[in-house]
């Protein structure tokens, strides 16, 4: 796995880019509307050898792959270039294909670098509508029923349009080339179509990029009410939930460009799902930026207008956006016999599994026997990543048993003694510990992929997330002997943590915590409550947050401790959630705590507590939600609808199925992101927290679309025998889901974090 371009890349986004700087400044796209064209750009693009950048050396070309075609793709959408640039190295990359048919439309290009435009949808009638770049090319590439053909346009006329673009309509009669017939052209035809798909999410990247930092620049330099408008929460918060689709959009137009290039078995839904995504973050960052400029930001003279503008136009070419999502859907279940859900890792629930297949939920990843990467974008596992992987998922197939997740359920008690200790004795706790832990040195890959694992397959592991958060921050702040003692005891699966954070007046504003810790020569005397101790009734150890000074700022008068669970002086009381987990309140009655039992300084708490976040927010959430989505395939593919046949076959749901199924690979794309960035030995800034928010959001958000799409069928609760194809587990989890976004820190403290060290705009007043 590798998420960074190669520095030839770097280098030629930075040659287009600079030359656009100049000679595509927002006067020079002013000056060439309503046409879109700029001859003069056009020709310097043309001398960088831009337009037939996909064409094979031999043919006169640069041989470049649809990668390096992209980064220019991206620099054209950052300085919104006046020039059909995609379009014309997706058509000259078309003709390549048929260099050896009549014509000389590639020569055409090649020597006279006149633009060359293709029909995104097939002719009707004869003509191919609303073609982007048709006014200004010298050629039109269109599928007309069978045949895949080439015409030169004359003196087309290109309406006054939203984004003022040269699109124009092209009658197909009169002269023209056949390049190809039959399934060789519409194969070819949709091929090209998926790289315009592609390359165009890259330029909705750059455009939104830019228009990011157009609106963060004007919100944090307009003072209103006597302070800058991006110091106010309202103003961070939305830019902060853009600035996290905004990069999931990201990685999946370079995974969708990586598809094409490397050939993989599911590329057809990637393109579709980027230029989905990518196009609906473009056209809502673009609006955001525009809305923070108040009323300046309508007026002409503004340069945000151009990009809302273009990017709500660009989205429109090929149609009503959510008839993209039917058919993105057509693409991952229809007449499919394996797993078409495009990601390096989903896998099927247990429940259902004999039906995972036919419900398309799972996929394997292609598998790398060499190191076939240039250096760039690679989203396969490694070899020993993808091996380790294998033998997680053997281990929990084989434990992780139907009982096994129907009794944490029934209890409310995430966790399984039973698998703990046997997933201690295989090693699999301390995997990612050095060996001198008794561990296996796992790389962060591994334990991403270890971690996804047991979330798909339904393990309640709720103890050993928290376990190795503790385990983690000893490490790093604790003692010599809880290094020697505790860890050790978590590691070989003989002890479970459970955490003390919560209290009735403290939630997401942990620093306000009052229970008392008051020094007593070598021990300690702590009393008050905590709220939400999951796991207490099974932990050996609570990690527990205490006051020690209240005569400084709130934050500096903490101190933690690792306290055992079985003294007289700790009680708890049950509190069963609306999601049927059990949690408790805890109480602590004069407790006489040892001090080798305090980690870090005294008045250090806080110091400890960001340690231990860093461990305690991912995106393992991830996991749950390929199996919602699991659930919901299941009920859409047995249930019947009104109108006769499958729920699956009603546009409704499938538009929901298919937003579901974006959301779920960005989700799984931002989690794979901060791993391989830990793997690279960088740490992590505001990745980890942007893969919360959005899994834990995104999680809420399909929940309640597919209890949505069961109606009343909704309604029964899991294990009613009434319930049918649904079994009850969409209602489950729409109830469980709803607190994913509130522990681990809530979206809305997730969204400041985001905004002030991600964007770096100003503290909110």
């Amino acid at each position: 796995m590798h998420l960074k371009i190669t520095e030839e890349q770097d280098a030629l986004r930075d040659a287009v880019a600079s030359f656009l700087d100049k000679a595509s400044s927002f006067e020079a796209v002013r000056e060439a509307e309503p046409l879109g064209w700029d001859a003069k750009v056009w020709s310097g693009l043309t001398d960088m050898g831009v337009p037939t950048l996909g064409v094979s050396e031999e043919l006169g070309g640069s041989g470049a792959s649809l990668r390096d075609m992209a980064v220019v793709a991206e620099a054209c959408g950052a300085r919104l270039a006046p020039a059909p640039v995609i379009e014309t190295m997706v058509a000259a990359r078309l003709l390549s294909r048929f260099a050896d048919a009549p014509g000389a439309h590639l020569t055409e290009l090649i020597e006279g670098g006149a633009p060359v435009a293709v029909a995104l949808r097939p002719a009707i009638d004869g003509t191919a509508r609303v073609v982007p770049g048709a006014a200004v090319a010298a050629s039109v590439i269109a599928l007309e029923g069978d045949e895949l053909v080439v015409v030169a346009p004359r003196d087309l006329a290109s309406p006054s349009n939203l984004g003022s673009a040269p699109i124009a309509d092209v009658a197909l009669g009169g002269d023209r080339t056949v390049l190809a017939s039959g399934d060789e052209a519409r194969a070819a035809h949709a091929l090209a179509v998926d790289e315009w798909r592609a390359l165009t999410a890259r330029w909705f990247i750059g455009l939104a990029r830019e228009a990011q930092a157009i609106g963060v620049q004007y919100a944090t330099d307009r003072k209103q009410f006597g302070v800058a408008v991006a110091s106010f929460q309202a103003i961070q918060h939305r830019f902060a939930d853009l600035a996290t689709d905004l990069d999931g959009a990201d990685l999946l137009a370079n995974k969708a460009v990586w598809a094409l290039d490397v050939g993989d078995p599911v590329a057809t839904s990637f393109p579709a799902m980027a230029f989905s995504f990518a196009g609906d973050t473009a056209q809502r960052q673009s609006s955001w930026s525009l809305h923070v400029h108040g009323g300046y930001g309508f007026m002409e003279e503004y340069d945000i207008q151009l990009y809302f503008r273009r990017a709500k136009a660009a989205h429109l070419l090929l149609g009503d956006p959510r008839r993209e999502l039917i058919d993105l859907a057509g693409r991952l279940w229809d007449d499919r016999t394996a797993g078409p859900i495009p990601s390096s890792a989903y896998r099927p629930t247990n429940t259902g599994k004999a039906d995972a297949a036919a419900n398309g939920t799972y996929a394997e990843p292609e598998r790398i026997d060499a190191d076939t990467s240039d250096g760039g974008f690679d989203f396969r596992l490694d070899p020993a990543v993808q091996t380790f992987r294998d033998e997680i998922r053997a281990f929990l197939t084989e434990h992780v048993t139907e009982q096994v997740i129907e009794d944490a359920h029934r209890t409310g008690t995430i966790h399984d003694w039973g698998l703990h200790e046997k997933m201690a004795d295989a090693g699999w706790i301390s995997a990612g510990w050095p060996s001198e832990f008794g561990g296996q040195g796992r790389s962060p890959l591994e334990m991403n992929s270890l971690s996804e694992e047991m979330y798909f397959s339904g393990a309640p592991v709720d103890g050993l997330g928290v376990a190795s958060l503790v385990a983690h921050t000893l490490l790093i702040d604790g003692t010599d002997w809880q290094k020697q003692t505790i860890i050790p005891e978590i590691l070989s699966g003989k002890a479970m943590c459970c955490l003390g954070y919560s209290e009735p007046d403290a939630g997401s504003d942990v620093a306000s915590v009052m229970t008392k810790a008051v020094r007593d020569g070598d021990e300690w005397i702590i009393n008050g409550q905590k709220m939400f101790t999951t796991l207490a009734h099974e932990a050996h150890y609570v990690f527990l947050l205490t006051r020690t000074n209240t005569e400084v700022a709130k934050h500096k008068g903490l101190t933690m401790f690792v306290i055992p669970m079985d003294d007289p002086a700790i009680t708890f009381t049950p509190v069963h959630t609306m999601g049927g987990e059990r949690t408790n309140i805890t109480y602590y009655d004069d407790l006489k705590v040892d001090d080798k039992y305090r980690v870090g300084e005294v008045d250090g708490g806080w110091k400890v507590m960001m340690t231990a976040l860093v461990y305690e927010r991912n995106s393992a959430w991830y996991g749950e939600l390929v199996r919602l989505l699991d659930h919901g395939l299941g009920w859409a593919r047995s249930e019947g609808s009104p109108a006769g046949g499958p729920m699956i076959d009603d546009p409704l749901v499938r538009d929901r199925l298919a937003r579901i199924a974006i959301g779920n690979e960005v989700s799984n794309l931002l989690g794979w992101r901060a791993a391989w960035m830990a793997a690279e030995g960088t740490l992590p800034g505001v990745e980890g927290t942007m893969a919360k928010l959005f899994t834990t959001e995104h999680y809420q958000y399909a929940g309640n679309e597919l209890i949505d799409a069961l109606g009343a069928g909704g309604l029964p609760r899991h294990g009613d025998t009434a319930t049918g194809g649904a079994d009850g587990w969409i209602e489950a989890i729409y109830r469980h889901c709803q607190v994913t976004t509130i522990y681990g820190g809530t979206s809305e403290v997730l969204r400041g974090i985001i905004a002030e060290r991600g964007l770096q705009l100003p503290r909110n007043r």
